[in-house]
């Protein structure tokens, strides 16, 4: 079996990675992006790397130069990994899928997966809890909304992934401000353009990580985020699997509802006092602690493989409960960096615990020392557009 995973270049792309290694040994893999810069490309488990444009840059130049990969060297399986690809091949799935085999969701259910006003409406519809959410439309609703609303409360993209845009607000000029403070242009993935006002929900990020079949599960597990960076809501940098059926049965509600097909993580904030569960958002795609499921015995990119070739696969929802997995690099030592007290953290975080994994592997260190590489471009590319900016201010004077 020959698997293309099909990714973007962005920093700590530790899902891709956790695939290759998963794949090893079943499995020749190759690792697809637009820069050779990712972890993945490194990994001693990988069998092979192509380049194609950034879908950001246009779908079309994406899809023909991946078809082109495709009938140059065929593959059986072309598994999506980040939010771009995600949404590319979704959209192209017709052309792609006469080259090899997919496992996507409909568009049309991807597309209401990323817009969290849609993807709240739907929960209620199912009965589901949502935090309390406001989409205004103009300066008039926004002033109105300010007035009224609780703080502190949420601002995010009303489409896009991760923490990408989400700030919270404290006060109403707080709130104003966010508002009106520039923001990036709009492309494939984030629509900076629309913004939302949540409810600011306490308690605990927990998760329901899935393989769907056109609607019906095939593969569950569930987890809770002990540290994540940005602390107020990110990745999870320590994480522990868990058994919550009822977060289960809701994940299963929304997915069915949508007629769900691929792999989706659905995130929940969990308030265990008042035994109450919101709904935050669902990625339509593999999960950034894909290590931990790998590693709690749920191999869900095999699995997909499989699912692809054979059009189904034997339900699986046995896992090891209580494994933890850490994240080191970055984001773990970001988080460590940002708490109050450091020393307890990094103790905390680093040191010897059983039952805890890590996706650091001494067996394949390459991938880190890219990381390492990429992110230490990041920050030497900020400095010298923070001196240029600088230069061209005292030029000005």
């Amino acid at each position: 079996m020959r698997v293309l995973l099909a990714t973007t270049c962005v920093p700590d792309d530790r899902k891709t990675l956790a695939a290759v290694r998963a794949l090893a040994g079943v499995a020749a893999v190759t690792v697809g992006s637009d820069r050779f810069l990712g972890e993945a490309y490194y990994s001693r488990f990988g069998d092979g790397r192509v380049r194609y444009p950034h879908p950001a840059k246009g779908v079309a130049a994406f899809v023909e130069t991946l078809a082109s990969q495709l009938r140059r060297l065929p593959h059986d399986v072309l598994l999506p990994m980040g939010d771009y690809a995600c949404v590319a091949i979704s959209q192209r799935a017709a052309t792609l899928e006469a080259l090899t085999r997919l496992v996507t969701p409909a568009y049309e259910a991807l597309e209401i997966s990323r817009d969290k006003e849609e993807t709240g409406k739907l929960a209620r519809r199912l009965g589901l809890q949502t935090p309390e959410t406001h989409c205004p439309k103009d300066e008039a609703e926004l002033r109105a909304l300010a007035a009224q609303i609780r703080y502190p409360c949420v601002v995010k993209l009303r489409r896009g992934a991760g923490a990408v845009g989400m700030s919270i607000a404290q006060n109403a000029p707080d709130l104003l401000r966010r508002f009106a403070a520039p923001r990036p242009s709009e492309d494939l993935v984030f629509g900076h353009g629309s913004l939302l006002v949540q409810e600011h929900v306490q308690g605990e990020v927990h998760d329901v990580c899935v393989l769907f079949r056109h609607g019906e599960p095939r593969a569950a597990l569930t987890q809770r985020r002990l540290r994540m960076h940005p602390n107020s809501g990110g990745v999870g940098t320590l994480v522990e699997t868990t058994q919550q059926e009822w977060l289960l049965e809701q994940a299963v509600a929304l997915l069915r509802a949508l007629r769900w097909h691929g792999p989706a993580q659905v995130e929940f904030m969990v308030d265990r006092q008042a035994k109450r569960a919101c709904l935050l958002e669902i990625n339509g795609r593999f999960w950034g602690t894909l290590g931990l499921s790998i590693a709690a015995g749920i191999n869900f990119p095999l699995l997909a493989c499989r699912m692809a070739l054979e059009g189904d696969v034997e339900p699986c929802f046995r896992y090891q409960s209580g494994l933890r997995y850490r994240w080191p690099w970055p984001f773990g030592i970001l988080d460590t960096l940002g708490r109050g007290h450091r020393w307890p953290s990094f103790r905390e975080f680093f040191g010897p615990s059983r039952g805890t994994q890590s996706d650091l592997w001494f067996s394949d260190p390459l991938p880190h020392l890219a990381e390492i590489a990429f992110a230490a471009g990041r920050l030497y590319k900020r400095k010298s557009l923070r001196s240029a900016q600088r230069a061209t201010s005292w030029e000005a004077v």
